[in-house]
């Protein structure tokens, strides 16, 4: 059975997407604004990704 996203999760997407894009770019000062950019992006798939492994894994262990 697959969990079911509620808002709480959503919103820790967007939250630690916004704080991850943030720290890279106020880390990113020697970088262009593409580099900038692309680190975001990343920053920002990374933080879905953790979301859904935590919302995953509890299904996973049992």
């Amino acid at each position: 059975m697959l969990p079911h996203l509620t808002n709480a999760d959503i919103v820790t997407m967007i939250a630690l997407a916004l704080l991850g894009t943030l720290i890279v770019a106020l880390r990113s000062q020697h970088l262009t604004i593409f580099g900038v950019c692309v680190r975001a992006l990343l920053v920002d798939i990374g933080a879905v990704l953790i979301v859904l492994a935590a919302l995953f894994l509890p299904e996973l262990v049992l």
